[in-house]
């Protein structure tokens, strides 16, 4: 805490470019995004990222993938023209889901957003197996 001196600042910089490129080679091997990788490793370490905007999951993926569903929330239908209903529609059927799973809607959206990282990254059967299980343990 507090001020940090220049020699310290030193060793963390030597220390972090050190883990900045474990973490880029535990991603080329595995073939998982970069990003993905650091949430995970702090997930399993208890420590959580405080950077989730749930609202940007929902809004930029739950919502594309469930459109249909979630327009019904609040009584409307997919364009016929096929455009993209407009952020106010958006922002109302957000706030209609996080009533609708008060106790689990982070959840929900934390488990859609993982579930589309990992079906864009290249794995083997085996690999996605493997993933599925640890999510059906998690669930």
């Amino acid at each position: 805490p507090g001020w940090k001196s220049a020699n310290n600042n030193a060793i963390l910089e030597a220390a972090f470019i050190e883990i900045e490129q474990l973490f880029l080679e535990l991603s080329q091997s595995t073939s998982i995004p970069v990003q993905q990788v650091i949430n995970w490793f702090l997930k399993s370490r208890g420590r959580m990222t405080v950077s989730t905007n749930f609202w940007n999951i929902y809004a930029r993926s739950y919502f594309n993938d469930h459109t249909e569903q979630e327009l019904a929330r609040v009584g409307h239908k997919v364009p016929a023209d096929g455009g993209s209903p407009g952020m106010s529609i958006r922002t109302k059927c957000y706030d209609l889901f996080k009533e609708a799973f008060p106790d689990t809607y982070k959840d929900i959206l934390s488990v859609h957003d993982e579930v589309k990282m990992l079906s864009a990254s290249p794995q083997t059967v085996s690999q996605h197996a493997q993933e599925f299980q640890k999510y059906y343990r998690r669930m």
